[in-house]
């Protein structure tokens, strides 16, 4: 069931005296309820842009935003900050409040919202609760972590029950270890609370980690979409292409300096089932090849076993064609790497 559709969407910004810029130029997207939804791009794509569209913190110079049956460009000004306590965001940059509290921080949203201050006492237990730091209630900001603080801005983000968390760069600023325990927590929350997650991201190792599907912006258009295995595996649009080779080929390069295949240097992808396969031993015991195996691992996207494995295939010219075509027949993505 869709929970988001977007239509035509348009976002232009007048500057004085200059032309104006279009940062949004008719966008069609639609993002089922209880996804994770990614959308990345590099800088000045488009994409902080529209993820801002989805709350009309930015108003949108044409197109529609629908959410839950509701096209916001309809909604009174009271009727928004109303429907905005059902989309929580957080940001790069946390956008706590340094004088205030951790409890006064989650506190916030529903000291606006109006709430009694004993319901606000045992909500804000319940929420730190949520992200693992009742321990650090009575600390300030300044005195966290970086994955603390953004803890504490996924928490405040909570506070009013929200069925959709926009997560504008939530993690660009923390390191990798950090990055992976704030991406596992948002993907705890999504299940246990039943969220949509709409998440914008310059990284493509952070959409394979948790995304279900994933749209590519460039120049203020999305110009791929689709689910992550499938975007990942065969990436279209050059661009999209740029985003999977960055996180492939840092390794293979190596290769190419150290070593010196006999053969030909290929690498194999495998995906769910075909993880278990015995490949090697078919193809050594089918065609006679040799296969030096110099890397392997299976790794998880998105709950699927996902492997890959890089080695030397030698053998008659032949026989190594068959194995070739042999690997990409049975459904296993195989390429030949270039040095």
């Amino acid at each position: 069931m869709s929970l988001i559709e977007i239509k035509g969407l348009i976002k232009t910004y007048d500057r004085r005296g200059q032309e104006p810029v279009e940062a949004l130029t008719g966008v069609d997207l639609t993002i089922e309820e209880g996804e994770i939804f990614g959308v990345i791009g590099l800088s000045g794509a488009g994409k902080s842009t529209l993820i801002r569209c989805l709350n009309l913190l930015e108003v949108p110079s044409g197109g529609s935003v629908v959410v839950d049956g509701r096209d916001l460009s309809t909604l009174s000004r009271s009727e928004l900050l109303h429907f905005r306590r059902g989309m929580g965001m957080i940001f790069q940059s946390f956008n706590l409040l340094s004088s205030r509290t951790v409890s006064a921080n989650v506190a916030f949203p529903l000291e606006v919202a109006g709430l009694a201050k004993s319901e606000i006492r045992r909500k804000v237990g319940e929420l730190l609760e949520l992200v693992g730091l009742s321990d650090k209630a009575d600390a300030y900001p300044a005195q966290l972590s970086g994955g603390q603080k953004q803890r504490i801005g996924i928490a405040r983000a909570l506070a009013n029950n929200p069925k959709i968390l926009l997560c504008d760069e939530a993690t660009s600023s923390l390191d990798p270890q950090t990055t992976s325990s704030i991406l596992r927590l948002i993907e705890d929350l999504k299940k246990r609370l039943g969220l949509t997650v709409v998440l914008i991201t310059h990284e493509m190792k952070v959409i394979t980690e948790i995304c279900d599907r994933v749209a590519v912006m460039e120049s203020g258009r999305i110009i791929e979409v689709g689910r992550v295995m499938d975007v990942f595996m065969s990436p279209k649009h050059p661009t999209t292409q740029s985003f999977v080779e960055v996180e492939r080929s840092s390794k293979e390069a190596s290769f190419c300096q150290d070593f010196q295949p006999q053969g030909k240097l290929v690498k194999v992808y495998f995906v769910g089932e075909s993880v278990a396969e015995p490949l090697v031993y078919t193809l050594v015991k089918r065609y006679g090849v040799v296969l030096n195996i110099l890397q392997a691992n299976i790794d998880n996207m998105n709950g699927t076993p996902f492997g890959a494995m890089i080695f030397d295939l030698s053998g008659a010219p032949e026989d190594v064609e068959k194995s070739l075509q042999y690997m990409r027949e049975s459904g296993h993505k195989a390429e030949v790497i270039k040095c």
